[in-house]
């Protein structure tokens, strides 16, 4: 992913240097559209096989290996491999347990997984004091952080990762024997007045903590894992978002850095009385937020990728899925990023980017979809590939999804 993240590096330095973070004022609502040719250079559709054995509902989650598409579906709490043609290769599902998240570790050639006994069905308070002691033996009951290996998807050589006790707190990993959490959650009984919103962990203790903030009485009514991180393609270093901010942070094995300080305008800014206002439960915070849908409460899904940086907001607003172009400093709007004829004029992106390594994006759309869109575009003629072709000619709405692949230009022309 090392080319992919450039940019990064040559960011990084700068502030080496001692130059500050980078301000970006933005403004949601006078962002760009253009045709997709402008912004990438291709989009590949990947139609990923159906068989009894492989049909499944939705991507609920998708990782992408040099080798396979490894896909998790909610629906049917199975994990999908297939190869990079699409075709199925092997189904994977544990009777006792479920899947909550998964990350590919390269340094492994292995999928970490991190699974749910089924029979968990814990309240929100139990949930919640789970979650802020991580490191206590008995969440190990609760749940298990397992490495697959994919040096032999047949074998089904699964490894339990011993003494990994933070696997509630949905860690990212960052390098060897460390991992990024973060569990941000007022505690009107805690014995210490003060907790920290990121945390790294080698799984059985804590290493280094940033970002205090007082636990007893505060605006923190949310969900364990606040901070969400995003991976950079470099081993130990992660870009990474708070809930309540507007910046992106860079951090490594031992420092942390902000990159970007984005400010939004008056009508989209969470106000300075949120901050001192007690909720009294997290019903009240949720009604809070109902009651002002155009306030940001965080920037998130952030892809890095050359010179650009595709991100969402968190707010009641159709819109959410933007870009930003680092050679020209414009802002686009991932809506308004339309088809053509390079692309048969299919849909650019399904719901999200849910995957990106050091050559493209990777999202994915029903096959109903693709269907419809192909029934509403045929006056325009559009010309398929000869894999599109036989999509078309031998699936059906009900098959299983496709994977789209997007590969970004070098800079928007």
């Amino acid at each position: 992913m090392r080319n992919g993240f450039l940019f990064l590096l040559l960011f990084i330095s700068k502030l080496a240097a001692g130059q500050s973070a980078q301000t970006l004022y933005f403004d949601p609502g006078s962002t760009l559209g253009a045709p997709q040719s402008r912004i990438f250079e291709s989009i590949t559709y990947v139609p990923l096989e159906t068989t009894k054995q492989s049909l499944f509902g939705q991507v609920s989650q998708l990782v992408v290996t040099p080798d396979y598409f490894v896909i998790f579906d909610s629906d049917t709490r199975g994990l999908y491999f297939f190869n990079r043609s699409g075709k199925f290769l092997k189904k994977y599902k544990d009777d006792k347990y479920t899947v909550i998240d998964m990350q590919f570790i390269e340094r492994e050639n292995a999928i970490y997984l991190l699974q749910i006994n089924k029979n968990f069905r814990p309240t929100e308070q139990e949930r919640d004091e789970i979650v802020r002691n991580p490191f206590s033996k008995s969440s190990l009951k609760y749940g298990r952080s397992i490495l697959y290996d994919l040096a032999d998807i047949n074998k089904e050589q699964i490894s339990e990762i011993p003494g990994f006790n933070i696997a509630l707190a949905a860690p990212s990993y960052l390098a060897s024997n460390q991992w990024a959490y973060s569990v941000v959650l007022e505690d009107k009984n805690a014995k210490d007045s003060v907790d920290y919103e990121l945390k790294i962990s080698d799984g059985s203790k804590l290493l280094r903590a940033y970002f205090p903030y007082k636990k007893r009485n505060s605006s923190y009514f949310s969900n364990p894992a606040d901070i969400g991180f995003y991976n950079t393609g470099l081993e130990g270093t992660l870009l990474f978002t708070r809930t309540y901010n507007y910046s992106i942070y860079m951090l490594t094995t031992d420092s942390v850095t902000m990159l970007y300080n984005f400010v939004l305008p008056f009508e989209n800014s969470i106000p300075k009385s949120f901050f001192t206002k007690e909720f009294s439960s997290r019903n009240e915070l949720r009604e809070y937020k109902q009651m002002n849908p155009a306030y940001v409460w965080r920037i998130y899904s952030l892809v890095p990728f050359n010179n650009y940086l595709f991100f969402s907001l968190d707010y009641e607003k159709r819109d959410r899925r933007f870009l930003f172009d680092r050679n020209s400093n414009r802002f686009y709007n991932i809506n308004r990023i339309t088809p053509d004829s390079s692309n048969a004029y299919l849909p650019v992106t399904g719901w999200s980017f849910q995957y990106y390594d050091n050559t493209a994006l990777y999202s994915s759309i029903s096959s109903d979809a693709m269907f419809r869109s192909k029934d509403a575009t045929q006056s325009k003629n559009p010309e398929y590939s000869p894999l599109l072709k036989s999509y078309f000619e031998n699936s059906k709405p009900s098959s299983n999804p496709v994977i789209i692949i997007l590969k970004p230009l070098t800079k928007t022309k």
